[in-house]
């Protein structure tokens, strides 16, 4: 009997072991069936830079006008009477330094003036009285004559202790403080007109004769969430940058509401049309800026659909434009760009485009 017994538990563990085994199995199979499940995304179709309107360059804001103003005179500060950012009138006080020194140099001229001209009038006196010779009465004259002038110009000295402002603006920076000494020709403050601004773009050697004067352009300034300011072409520098091939176009920006300030960073965008370097097959391809990545090395890449399967493509990359980022090479037009579900596959990956 207790054979029996132990036959019977023998079949019952093989059977057990026997349906694990298929369950498994069968599990085993779903879960590759998952595995291999293809992944959603959806294509582009690619084509030359025919889409692309305009071309981007990254710059920032300057004012059209910076004046540096100084004296015209030495002396002690006496005060600044204005901040940075102010916006200051033509003719408001600026800057005053000390005119002690001058107010004294020009009541001593004044005086010597008075004593010439008393001498002078003596000497006339006596002249007109046939005493003297006439050149002692002319000398009398011109001593007199200088002395005046000279007083005339110490006079001047003293309302140039007074900075005055020649038109008006904002002040873009203090170069010097109260308590300091100023000379002719030192900067006190500087002066900025930003009722025009100018925006200098840096262009490369081989686009530079792309441009003229009067050309129409378009600044977007992010830090005034993306907002679009159009411009016009005004300066095309005839000189690089020293050991730098690159050239400035300067493309001012009516300011009338005074948002743009300088130093904002922004990106202006000229018409393609204007843009005719190279043919059309010279042309980068255009494709979306999140369509691009970057791995750990440094390397651009895109995916594209190789018929079920994706497929990596090193590219490199050109400039900016209104619609995306121009690839120089790595991509044929005739390919079909990933755009959506890249982040989910590798190269390889099994994939099914969707509308």
């Amino acid at each position: 009997m207790n054979i029996r017994k132990t036959g019977s538990l023998l079949v019952t563990l093989a059977s057990f072991s026997i349906f694990v085994a298929c369950k498994n199995k069968k599990n085993s199979d779903n879960d590759g069936n998952l595995a291999m499940a293809p992944i959603e995304v959806k294509t582009k179709s690619l084509g030359s830079n025919d889409s692309a309107k305009s071309i981007s360059y990254s710059s920032t804001v300057g004012a059209s006008k910076s004046i540096d103003l100084s004296f015209q005179v030495s002396g002690t500060v006496l005060r600044i009477p204005v901040e940075v950012g102010q916006y200051v009138q033509k003719g408001q006080l600026i800057a005053e330094v000390d005119e002690t020194v001058y107010r004294s140099q020009y009541q001593a001229q004044v005086a010597q003036a008075n004593l010439a001209k008393e001498n002078y009038q003596r000497v006339l006196t006596v002249f007109n009285k046939g005493s003297i010779a006439e050149i002692k009465m002319l000398d009398a004259k011109a001593s007199y004559e200088q002395a005046t002038a000279a007083a005339r110009a110490t006079y001047q000295n003293i309302p140039h202790c007074k900075l005055y402002a020649p038109r008006s603006g904002y002040i873009g920076s203090k170069k010097i403080e109260a308590g300091a000494t100023a000379g002719p020709g030192i900067p006190v403050v500087e002066l900025l007109d930003i009722n025009i601004v100018s925006i200098h773009v840096p262009i490369p050697e081989s686009e530079i004769n792309n441009y003229k004067k009067g050309d129409k352009a378009k600044a977007i300034v992010s830090a005034l969430n993306n907002a679009t300011f159009d411009g016009t072409v005004d300066k095309i520098s005839v000189a690089s940058s020293t050991g730098n091939p690159l050239y400035t176009v300067d493309v001012n920006v009516n300011n009338n509401s005074m948002q743009l300030k300088p130093g904002m960073s922004c990106n202006v965008y000229f018409d393609k049309k204007n843009y005719t370097s190279g043919t059309t097959t010279n042309q980068p391809i255009v494709v979306p800026d999140e369509a691009v990545q970057v791995d750990e090395n440094g390397t651009y890449f895109v995916f594209v659909a190789d018929g079920n399967h994706a497929k990596r493509k090193d590219v490199s990359i050109g400039k900016t434009y209104d619609n995306g980022i121009g690839i120089n090479s790595g991509l044929e037009s005739t390919e079909q760009l990933i755009v959506s579900g890249f982040h989910k596959i590798t190269d390889g990956t099994s994939i099914k485009i969707i509308q």
